[in-house]
């Protein structure tokens, strides 16, 4: 009963694959695929495995090394990780919804969270694991598990793990599936190992097993979940389905070996199975037991992707990352299904009857309305460049080398037309476009200029002026029309108007060459599709241009239609679509076949609705109204990511943050830092056509676009806070969004406004203190000038005081001893001479150079020792050229002098000895004598008034004076500090 019940289940099931395949002649094409990378470099093409992050980074495994590819550049992660890498190869790796990598190695698992930018070893769901190796990993958008080759299954947490149970690991079994034998769903986890199909409810946390059949395990290769049971694919047999028994399926289409080969591969998603076969053929089938098919079409990746040695893939919400031995590849879902016409290089088309005929080079094509396209054999190899629809059965053909046919129901006739023999030096029969012109009469376009053909003669002429002039000769006519008696055409050179008398060139103005291509008409506007300026818009008022700059697809178009306000541009870069101010683009990874479009291949059949639009590779078509819909549709943008912030540093330092954690919307600099280069990712750059500028505040004033590399720069970076403004904007439509991250520098100390705070009242102090000491010194000079008229009037004046009273004896006669008077008067004589010389000395600023201290006070020495019978032992020594402060000379001589005259006229020493030292820091002086005969006692001992003057000298100049009795040794030291700010002042 359970054999019949599900042999009635495999008939019927292959019955309705049957009839869908008979009922579905076409479908639509609802996925593509694009090349993310060609390899990590030119030499290295082959991918082991890929993943995604959830950040939008691509990491990806060649030759058993780590990279990351941030849509920008591939990196090894030798290069992002500072420190010494823990593994030497990787075998194979998986991405958890945490952000964390599991990295199976030759040695083991290792887990590096991308967040914190380290590898996890102690935390709870790393502790243990990190000794085994792993068998397989298993994810969804939520869920991560680990099966290990010891015959483990851990369900993994953010923050723990937990064990579900164990199995037979068959370790001998070396063959690497490209698919997961380790799959999990809503209800159940599914593992196949060691020849046993291992089922975990994840509801009752029952696990069962099963022995997988011999002959469907040797050439087991996937296992898809189904509610009820598992899809099991061998590539062998086909797709085996397990629902407590195991049964071959009729999943099958109209082609040998379609899904029993290693060209074809299975998908779940959803409520669906997906199913792909390298002839083309695209199922979807219900996911459940019953397998009914939903949907049937076509897709193109066989000729691109399924033949190639497919690695591993990985799915990630919509797309699936293809890692192959030649390059990464993504399969996704279209933006629009357009239809596809494949046959060469597209020129002009025409539909006559049921059929659609595409020209091009070499010969015709034809498709029915619904079937594929093939050559039309029945005309003649040439090249068909433009058509004209005189009548649905009837269309009018511009040839190069033959110059103009007619197709009547399907069948071509090659004219010779008649060239009047004045003309026939001028005439050219390579047409490009041509245009009904006055009855019975065809405008041709030629590689030179326009000719006028008479289809009831079958004569040409050139096409003249109201003078009789060719004035389109030499011109090769790249476009042509003709309305209200009306004619423009267009030329390598520029747009031009003839109304039938005269021929004015419309644009550009002057002598200026520009080459358009096509041009149209449409509510008032005139519309050109040139090489290098976009679409031109000439108006009453003026002209304007829609480019690149503003979301042209290419500032090179070739062709246009309009349609209910839209403009519909083939480009080189592919179709847009250009409506009020709005542009959306299409390109390959939109669904486009091809992105070149070339000449005036568009053709828009108003029966059926569609607008045929040629390129390089054929022909697409679609319901004009379909993409608009589609077009308006809400457009979401990636978000840009920081992939790496390097900041420089003072003293050639530099710093490297590459963690999820330190890349926030809020970043702190440190203070010492120069530099900054923020290292922008562009997520799903392949799968989405998008542009990036960017804007920091205060510096720029306005956006400006990022640079290829994806870096934004800033040199000499001061305190304070810098908005960083990246906005990103589609060009389908121009929907955009702005993001911003903070960047805070904080300031060093000598940077804070205490710092300037502190400096302001350190000027403010030191300024002050200048005038303080200003005042003192001024206050210092008025004293010294006392003390000098003091000196003056006190010395000089009682010496000569003395030399008056002497003389007026000598002048009365009762002087009896007249020789000893002299002899007084020539003594206070040179002692004033020798005061009055002392002064100037001192006062005089010349004598502060090196050496004339020291100079004046030996002299000084002698003076006054010598003739006293003391003997004087003078010693200087001088390291230093610098001069001495005149305030430092003056007292020092004059202090010194107070000491000479001290030892003179108190003392009777057998000995003085001096000695003066100075260099770039201070002045010493030691004076000593032995002339004290027995000392003071200390309780008698008072000071003189040549000690107080002395004192009071060295307070003058901040100086130390030390004045000691040893015994019969005097000594007097004196210690000046000449790097004393008031000697600076």
């Amino acid at each position: 009963m359970n054999y019949l019940t599900a042999y009635s289940k495999h008939l019927i099931l292959g019955v309705w694959l049957t009839l869908c395949g008979f009922a579905v002649l076409r479908a639509e094409l609802p996925y593509r695929h694009v090349q993310v990378l060609k390899g990590v470099d030119d030499q290295h093409v082959m991918f082991s495995v890929a993943e995604k992050d959830p950040f939008g980074s691509i990491w990806l495994v060649s030759g058993g090394e780590l990279y990351r590819y941030d849509g920008v550049h591939v990196i090894p992660f030798s290069k992002l990780y500072d420190e010494k890498l823990p593994f030497d190869e990787v075998q194979t790796l998986a991405i958890d919804p945490w952000g964390r990598i599991w990295l199976n190695t030759r040695n083991g698992i290792l887990i590096f969270d991308l967040r914190t930018w380290r590898f996890c070893f102690n935390e709870d769901f790393a502790e243990i694991l990190t000794e085994r190796k792993a068998l397989a990993f298993a994810q969804t958008d939520k869920g991560f598990w680990v099966a290990t080759e010891n015959g483990e299954v851990w369900q993994i947490s953010r923050d723990s793990k937990t064990f579900l149970f164990s199995f037979v690991a068959d370790k001998r079994k070396g063959r690497h599936t490209v698919g997961h034998l380790f799959a999990v769903d809503a209800d159940c986890i599914w593992l196949a190992a060691g020849g046993t199909l291992y089922a975990y409810d994840r509801h009752t946390e029952a696990c069962r097993t099963t022995a997988i059949p011999v002959k469907i395990d040797d050439c087991i290769e996937d296992l898809l979940p189904v509610k009820g049971g598992v899809l099991i694919r061998n590539y062998r047999d086909g797709y085996y389905l397990y629902d407590g028994g195991f049964r071959l399926t009729a999943i099958r289409s109209a082609h040998d070996n379609d899904f029993t080969n290693w060209n074809h591969w299975g998908f779940v998603e959803d409520d669906r199975v997906m199913l792909f076969n390298n002839h083309g053929e695209y199922l979807e089938l219900s996911r459940d037991t019953a397998l009914n098919v939903q949907k049937r079409g076509f897709h193109r990746l066989a000729e691109h992707v399924l033949y190639k040695r497919l690695n591993a893939w990985r799915r990630f919400g919509d797309e699936w990352l293809l890692a192959t031995d030649e390059g990464l590849y993504a399969v996704f879902p279209s933006l629009f299904p357009f239809e596809y016409i494949g046959y060469g290089s597209a020129r002009g088309m025409f539909r006559q009857n049921d059929h659609y005929y595409f020209g091009g080079y070499g010969f015709l094509h034809h498709m029915p309305l619904q079937g594929s396209v093939s050559a039309y054999r029945k005309a003649p190899e040439k090249n068909y460049y433009a058509m004209y629809m005189q009548h649905p059965d009837t269309t009018y053909l511009a040839l190069e080398s033959g110059f103009l046919g007619r197709m009547v129901d399907g069948r071509l006739t090659v004219f010779q037309p008649t060239v009047p023999r004045q003309d026939a030096h001028k005439f050219s029969d390579l047409g490009y476009c041509l245009t009904p012109y006055k009855e019975g009469t065809l405008l041709v376009g030629t590689s030179n200029g326009i000719w006028q053909y008479d289809i009831a003669t079958n004569r040409v002429a050139p096409l003249l002026d109201d003078a009789g002039a060719f004035f389109s000769d030499r011109k090769r006519i790249l476009s042509i029309r003709y309305r209200n008696g009306r004619l423009t055409y267009s030329t390598e050179g520029g747009y031009f108007v003839f109304d039938g008398r005269r021929n004015n060139k419309r644009y550009p103005q002057g002598e200026q060459q520009l080459m358009i291509y096509d041009h149209l008409t449409d509510g008032g506007k005139e519309y050109l599709a040139t090489k290098g300026r976009g679409i031109v818009v000439l108006t009453d008022s003026g002209s304007r241009s829609i480019d690149a700059q503003q979301g042209l697809g290419s500032n090179t178009v070739y062709q246009l239609f309009a349609f209910d306000g839209t403009l519909f541009a083939g480009t080189h870069r592919g179709l847009s679509l250009v409506t009020g101010n709005r542009i959306f683009n299409y390109r390959t990874n939109d669904g486009l076949p091809f992105e070149e479009f070339n000449h005036q291949a568009i053709f828009y059949d108003t029966a059926a609705q569609r607008l045929f639009m040629g390129g390089i590779g054929g022909y697409v078509f679609f319901d004009p109204r379909d993409l608009l819909n589609a077009a308006e549709q809400d457009m979401t943008v990636p978000e840009p990511r920081i992939a790496a912030l390097n900041i420089g540093l003072k003293e050639n330092r530099y710093l490297h943050y590459y963690a999820a954690d330190a890349l926030r919307d809020t970043i702190l600099l440190p203070e010492d830092a120069l530099t900054f280069n923020l290292d922008f990712a562009r997520p799903n750059d392949y799968r989405h056509s998008y542009q990036v500028s960017y804007k920091i505040d205060p510096l720029m004033d306005g956006f400006q676009p990022m640079a290829s590399s994806g870096q934004i720069t800033l040199v000499g970076l001061r305190p304070g806070e810098y908005r960083v403004h990246v906005r990103t904007w589609s060009t389908n439509g121009g929907f955009e969004k702005t993001w911003t991250w903070l960047l805070i520098k904080q300031p060093a100390f000598f940077e804070t406004q205490g710092f300037y705070a502190l400096v302001l009242l350190s000027i403010a102090g030191l300024v002050t203190f200048v005038i303080l000491q200003r005042a003192k010194r001024m206050k210092d000079e008025k004293a010294l000038r006392k003390q000098i008229s003091r000196d003056l009037h006190d010395e000089v004046g009682g010496l000569l005081t003395g030399i008056s009273m002497q003389a007026d004896l000598l002048s009365m006669d009762v002087v009896q001893d007249k020789q000893s008077s002299a002899a007084s008067i020539g003594k206070y004589s040179r002692e004033a001479v020798q005061m009055m010389d002392d002064i100037i000395w001192a006062i005089d600023v010349r004598n502060n150079y090196q050496g004339s201290l020291q100079e004046r006070m030996e002299y000084l020495a002698f003076q006054m020792l010598e003739p006293k019978g003391i003997r004087v032992l003078f010693d200087s020594d001088t390291k230093t050229d610098r001069e001495i402060p005149q305030i430092v000379r003056q007292n020092t001589y004059l202090l010194f002098k107070e000491i000479l005259h001290n030892i003179v006229k108190h003392a009777e020493p057998e000995w003085v000895s001096i000695t003066v030292r100075m260099n770039t820091k201070e002045l010493l002086m030691d004076v000593r004598n032995n002339g004290v005969k027995q000392p003071v006692p200390e309780n008698t001992r008072r000071k003189g008034q040549g000690t107080r003057n002395m004192e009071t000298r060295a307070r003058q100049m901040n100086a130390d004076l030390v004045v000691t009795q040893d015994n019969d040794l005097y000594t007097v030291q004196l210690k000046v500090n000449l790097r004393n700010l008031i000697w600076r002042i």
